[in-house]
């Protein structure tokens, strides 16, 4: 259905000069396939269980910036595993789907974040520093403290519009004690989306103990899952199971449709108080009916 509900805080973007505050959302939709629905209008767009307008709706399709991180830990495997193997052939898939002037960095983590590679707009330069990249299977997946160090970043750091692709099996350990609730508000104050792209790790499922799935907050900072990973798979300890070829390079194709465009979404708080409040959107039709099959992601 076209419509999620979302929290917002009293932390907004900017106010009007009337003092009633605008908070800018960062909103996709998308079809039953997965697409960008590009052609929405500011009135098909429905504000319920709040005093609330919409001021402004703009298509953002401008260059971006794109951060890709790679889940080198111990669980993603060496780096002659299947597992790994198929985390670095998203990330050249992935790669190599970039278009015009959007530009790419690459990170791998661990215990820790690593910059592979700065945003740069040769595809070819991350191809090789993703091939060559001989860390992976070492360490704890402490996704916390690597998401820390990323949204801290002075120089060059991530801002409004700005799109993580992780790709992980997914967990995080559970001797990870960030503050996970500071980073998804920091990553929907400063307008980062995270798109998650679920890739096998090398243990069968259900193996892994004390670790603790992230989801909660790539959902809730307006981002998207992509599951490469099923509980059917035959996975061989140790190595992992090899991904189809052609799920890869789809996978990678709907994160980079994720990560390229969105709307600028401008609402207007009537009644704003200094509490979580709770609010509906809903896209309706030129004739105010319900739209089916529509996704919406924008923070919540």
């Amino acid at each position: 259905m076209g419509s999620l509900v979302l929290l917002l805080a009293h932390a907004y973007a900017r106010a009007q000069s009337n003092s009633l505050p605008i908070q800018i959302l960062a909103l996709g939709v998308r079809d039953q396939q997965g697409l960008f629905v590009g052609n929405i209008r500011p009135e098909q767009v429905v504000v319920k269980g709040l005093p609330a307008s919409i001021e402004s709706l703009q298509l953002d399709n401008a260059p971006r910036r794109i951060l890709l991180l790679l889940d080198a830990s111990g669980t993603m495997g060496e780096r002659k595993t299947i597992s790994w193997s198929n985390v670095v052939q998203f990330a050249i898939r992935f790669t190599l789907q970039r278009k015009g002037d959007d530009s790419i960095g690459l990170d791998a983590f661990a215990e820790k974040d690593e910059i592979l590679s700065p945003f740069t707009r040769d595809s070819q330069f991350l191809v090789r520093q993703t091939e060559r990249y001989a860390g992976s299977g070492k360490g704890r997946k402490m996704l916390g403290h690597a998401m820390a160090e990323i949204l801290s970043r002075q120089e060059n750091g991530l801002r409004f519009g700005d799109v993580i692709v992780l790709v992980s099996s997914g967990e995080r350990s559970d001797a990870d004690k960030s503050d996970f609730i500071q980073i998804r508000d920091d990553l929907i104050r400063k307008g980062i989306r995270i798109c998650l792209v679920r890739v096998p790790s090398v243990l069968e499922s259900g193996a892994l103990k004390e670790v603790t799935d992230p989801s909660g907050i790539v959902k809730e900072s307006g981002g998207i899952e992509l599951n490469m990973t099923s509980a059917m798979q035959n996975v061989e300890s140790g190595n992992g199971v090899r991904l189809d070829p052609g799920a890869i390079e789809s996978t990678a194709k709907a994160a980079y449709e994720f990560s390229r465009t969105y709307y600028r979404l401008g609402l207007k708080i009537l009644q704003p108080n200094s509490k979580l409040q709770k609010v509906h959107l809903e896209i309706v039709g030129q004739q105010k009916e319900r739209m089916k099959g529509l996704r919406l992601n924008c923070k919540r």
